[in-house]
């Protein structure tokens, strides 16, 4: 088990850059002709420079880019468009927000993504390495303009960061423009967030039309059961730490339900995955002359994150890491030890001396990594391993547990 998931961690890094995720769109050329075919939809925070498109699934690949590319759209997705913008430069990491405000731009052309088309108003977005900004395109005009934000420290104060919402203004224009403001819209203004949600509220009030909601839902549940094996070893000065000591694979069953998040609902290789798992088993190690054994069930909650490095439609292949809080709970310890007598010779068992039970912690941390398959978007499959993790707190010895994992989970919702 932990051959494959090493083996699968190293070379995760070619299987995610071999795999391509074509899906139907088109591509419109420097001559406005429309290249109808097959694009791939890559995950990724920042805006694209490039796609990569085919007339057929089996034809040759092309590369459009700035240079070529007028926009392009993966249907029911995502589409862009290219245009010559001057885009700010101001940071709004915290770490490097400036102590005054930051006008400074840069004149480029890039793919902007477009979030809303209307009668009036086009709403486009684009992120970089610096920030994510909005942009907004008047009915007639040419160039889209940001919708300007920018932040800096109150001078004197460094721990208060003040906000310059220009992008509050300019929208005050364009709904006296279009004869669209009302006392009610007037003061949400000076609430409004520089987030996609509420900017597409306020665009689609203008145009007159209602954001279009997502296809793609952006979570599911899940159930599942489940099979863990367990080893318990030993640490440090402990009679059962020596080599001649030996662990029982112990089998226990597992229950699990959860949520998944997606990073980008319409790709989905990106995902948050919380899970809580139900689990039982028994633990023991031995040696000719001690044994050590308990019954263990536990609830744990692990935070995960999921990266499918294969995504097709029909079969999906995933790599995870997480973070697990076990809360145990402990029946049956028993402690057990062969010893001669020192008057007769005879050997003699003892058991469950209060100094040789285990305090046994109700809860600790370990760090599972899991890898598996998802089958017609309903079935996962996986495989998982947990390294030793500490159930004990002593100074000189402790009692560690690894876990292997056998699972299946049924995936609920609209795929």
């Amino acid at each position: 088990m932990k051959r494959f998931l090493c083996g699968l961690l190293l070379a995760l890094p070619l299987l995610s850059s071999a795999q391509l995720n074509f899906h139907k769109g088109y591509v419109l050329t420097n001559s406005k002709d429309t290249l109808k075919g097959y694009l791939d939809y890559k995950e990724g925070k920042n805006n694209p420079v490039s796609v990569i498109f085919k007339s057929e699934l089996n034809g040759n690949l092309q590369t459009y880019n700035l240079k070529n590319c007028a926009g392009y759209q993966i249907n029911e997705m995502v589409s862009y468009q290219r245009h010559q913008v001057n885009i700010s430069l101001s940071p709004e990491a915290l770490s490097a927000i400036p102590q005054v405000i930051d006008t400074t731009s840069r004149r480029d052309t890039v793919f902007l993504q477009v979030l809303q088309s209307g009668q009036h108003l086009t709403l486009f977005s684009y992120e970089d390495d610096i920030k994510k900004r909005f942009f907004i395109l008047d009915k007639g005009e040419v160039e889209p303009q940001e919708l300007i934000r920018l932040l800096y420290f109150k001078s004197g104060n460094s721990g208060a960061v003040l906000t310059n919402a220009r992008y509050a203004r300019q929208l005050l224009m364009l709904l006296r423009k279009y004869n669209k403001l009302t006392p009610a819209i007037e003061s949400r203004l000076g609430r409004l967030n520089y987030d996609q949600a509420d900017l597409l509220k306020l665009v689609g009030h203008i145009n007159d039309q209602e954001p279009e909601k997502s296809r793609f839902p952006k979570s599911r549940f899940f159930v599942g059961l489940g099979v863990n094996a367990s080893t318990l070893g030993f640490t440090g000065a402990h009679e059962l730490a020596g080599p001649d000591a030996k662990s029982k694979l112990s089998f226990g069953p597992t229950i699990t339900a959860g949520v998944d998040v997606f990073a980008n609902p319409a790709i989905r290789k990106m995902v948050f995955r919380m899970e809580l798992a139900l689990m039982m088993g028994s633990n023991s190690a031995s040696t000719l002359v001690r044994k050590q054994s308990f019954d263990q069930m536990e609830a744990v909650l692990t935070p995960q994150l999921i990266y499918h490095f294969y995504n097709a439609e029909a079969f999906k292949a995933f790599f995870g890491v997480g973070v697990g809080l076990n809360f145990a709970s402990y029946r049956n310890q028993k402690a057990i030890r062969h010893v001669n007598d020192f008057f007769t010779g005879a050997e003699v068992i003892k058991e469950n001396e209060p100094s040789h039970m285990l305090d046994l912690q109700s809860f600790y941390f370990n760090f599972p990594v899991t890898a598996g398959v998802v089958l017609n978007k309903k079935i996962e499959l996986s495989l998982g391993y947990s390294m030793p993790t500490a159930l004990t707190n002593y100074t000189y010895f402790n009692a560690d547990k690894q876990r292997f994992r056998l699972g299946i989970n049924y995936l609920f919702g609209k795929h």
